[in-house]
């Protein structure tokens, strides 16, 4: 059952919402008390990168161990195998964050590994299934390439201040007010996860709007 405040009152949570859609710049904050996972990453693209860096790091102990060096090449070699684990782990924890979670009246996208964009919720109109031609490998003109689906989101035409945003291009890209996420990066994409998707958003427009009229009036008047 959704949060209701109660007449004459102002919560804590209900005063930030409302900070967060009047003030440009606490957009920019993520709000990790509150967020909620809208849609999951794939940890298994993750799993492997952070493999290959494990494995290499593996193998440079391994030399340095089994390899008659001096001790500042020894501590060189020991050196870059630990920066590559933490290369490793780093990306896995990375890679396994979700793609899109929800809070205080805001969407959260991640589409970058070091970014995280925050984007108002009336900016986001819906969700969609759609799908890109993937260039088949150097050499192969027995097909035309795989089809790849993605997931959509669009924003609004008026909110021209989030059309675009810098991503890695493998997670998905961000212009001309579309928000594509790629499926290889990202949970299962289909019909259901859309809808849900749809419901989410729907629900969340919905159970903001009370929160921000009780607190626009202030106690005296919701009293009344």
């Amino acid at each position: 059952m959704p949060w209701k405040p109660k007449l004459g009152t102002v919560s804590a949570n209900a005063a930030m919402t409302v900070c967060c859609d009047h003030d440009p710049a606490v957009l920019s904050l993520p709000v990790h008390a509150e967020e909620r996972v809208w849609l999951r990453g794939n940890p298994l693209p993750g799993r492997l990168v952070a493999a290959a860096f494990g494995l290499t790091g593996a193998l440079l102990v391994s030399v340095a161990i089994l390899w008659p060096l001096g001790g500042a090449s020894r501590l060189m070699v020991g050196g870059l195998a630990t920066l590559l684990f933490l290369l490793g782990g780093g990306w896995l924890m990375v890679a396994m964050r979700p793609r899109v979670a929800s809070g205080c009246r805001r969407i959260l996208v991640r589409l970058a590994p070091l970014r995280m964009e925050v984007v108002p919720l009336e900016a986001v109109e819906c969700f969609f299934l759609g799908s890109r031609l993937e260039p088949p490998a150097p050499g192969d003109d027995s097909t035309g390439g795989n089809r790849v689906r993605t997931l959509v989101m669009r924003i609004a035409e008026r909110s021209t201040d989030f059309h675009a945003r810098p991503t890695l291009p493998a997670w998905g890209t961000w212009k001309d007010g579309s928000v594509v996420f790629e499926g290889r990066w990202c949970e299962p994409l289909s019909v259901d996860l859309v809808r849900r998707l749809n419901r989410d958003l729907t629900a969340a427009k919905r159970a903001a709007v009370p929160i921000e009229r009780t607190t626009l009036r202030g106690p005296a008047e919701a009293v009344r």
